[in-house]
C-alpha cells in the first residue's frame, strides 16, 4: 500500500468531517427541531470554510518544509538545484 501524503490525509479528514455534518443537519432536519436553522447555516458556513481552512494550513506546512529543507542544505553546504558544493571554486592565482 502506498503511503498517504500529508495533502491526501487532510484531504479525507476534511471529507469526513463535512459528510458527518452533513448528516447531523439531515438528521437534525428530519427531526424538525428548532436549532435546524442554525446547524443548516453551520453546514453551509462549514462547506466553504473547512475546504479554504485546510487549503490554506497544507500551504503553510508547504512553505514551512520547504523552508526546513533550504536551511538543511545550507548547512550541509549544498545547493538544493544543482546538487553542486558551494564552496568557493574561483581561481587563485
Amino acid at each position: 500500500m502506498k503511503k498517504k501524503t500529508p495533502k491526501q490525509i487532510a484531504a479525507l479528514f476534511c471529507v469526513i468531517l463535512l459528510v458527518s455534518l452533513y448528516i447531523v443537519t439531515f438528521i437534525a432536519a428530519c427531526l424538525d427541531t428548532a436549532s435546524s436553522g442554525r446547524l443548516f447555516a453551520a453546514c453551509l458556513a462549514a462547506t466553504i470554510i473547512l475546504p479554504v481552512l485546510f487549503w490554506i494550513l497544507l500551504w503553510f506546512h508547504g512553505m514551512w518544509k520547504k523552508r526546513q529543507e533550504e536551511a538543511l542544505d545550507s548547512l550541509s553546504g549544498v545547493d538544493a538545484s544543482s546538487g553542486a558544493n558551494q564552496t568557493d571554486t574561483t581561481n587563485r592565482s
